[in-house]
């Protein structure tokens, strides 16, 4: 049974509908803090600990894509290269406000190009 979804769960649909149609697509929604109102039964906590969990620290042969704020792209790159993933198979976007100023867009330490 799926649990229910708390509504800012951006492409909900669309992510399940790749997850039933592609093998090697996982779509794994994960709340920081889930409140008593969602009735929340999935993963909660930093999503980057969730992956680790989830993959067992292991992600060689995968694939990333990050989208969030810079923060917590950082700590999930963190996770992903102890767990043996390399910069050239994780893709950023991070989700920055005019208020987090020029440092937020800064490149990774850990990276030539992302």
């Amino acid at each position: 049974m799926e649990p229910e979804i708390a509504p800012n769960f951006t492409y909900h649909e669309l992510l399940l509908d790749l997850t039933a149609r592609y093998e090697n697509f996982r779509y794994v929604p994960v709340l920081s803090e889930p409140t008593p109102q969602c009735e929340w039964d999935g993963l909660s906590g930093f999503v980057h600990e969730a992956a680790s969990s989830i993959f067992h620290d292991d992600f060689r042969s995968h694939k990333a894509y990050l989208c969030g704020p810079p923060a917590m792209i950082d700590a999930c790159i963190r996770t992903l290269m102890r767990g043996r993933l390399f910069e050239r198979d994780i893709y950023t976007e991070k989700f920055v406000t005019v208020g987090d100023g020029a440092k937020a867009l800064a490149r990774s330490p850990l990276f030539k190009h992302i």
